[in-house]
């Protein structure tokens, strides 16, 4: 029997040992389609955050393979190297939006911004936003 991938969890590969090959092909056709499905780009009608969205660029057209170098590449960055992307570079990792935000009760001046927020797909096929900082000239 091989042994199963570092760090996977026994509740997952235990039952697996005892499939059948047909089994196994089809749980194969499973998970191929479920990848495919939770690293789909986000849809511009899927939306995350508060605030007004005052400008969207969409994501670059990438690869499949590209997404996911992205996708783990922009999960490991701070939010110091977010601010210091240019917008064209931020669409590598999903939507750029540039918000306006309100802050509270009492302000004269909301909403604030526009602030830039890339909206992605994370790594558990979760819609969600990150803050790449304040947007340029506007």
């Amino acid at each position: 029997m091989p042994t199963p991938p570092e760090g996977l969890a026994k509740r997952v590969w235990e039952p697996l040992q005892v499939q059948t090959v047909y089994d196994l092909e089809r749980v194969i056709d499973y998970c191929d389609e479920l990848i495919e499905h939770k690293e789909r780009p986000v849809s511009p009608d899927e939306k995350v955050g508060a605030g007004e969205v005052a400008v969207e660029k969409p994501p670059q057209n990438l690869s499949r393979e590209k997404r996911r170098a992205a996708k783990e590449e922009f999960e490991e960055m701070s939010t110091e190297q977010l601010k210091e992307l240019s917008d064209e570079e931020l669409t590598r990792y999903g939507h750029l939006q540039k918000r306006k935000l309100p802050c509270g009760p009492g302000c004269d001046g909301c909403p604030h911004g526009p602030y830039r927020y890339t909206v992605y797909r994370d790594l558990r096929g979760k819609v969600t936003s990150r803050y790449a900082g304040k947007a340029d000239g506007e």
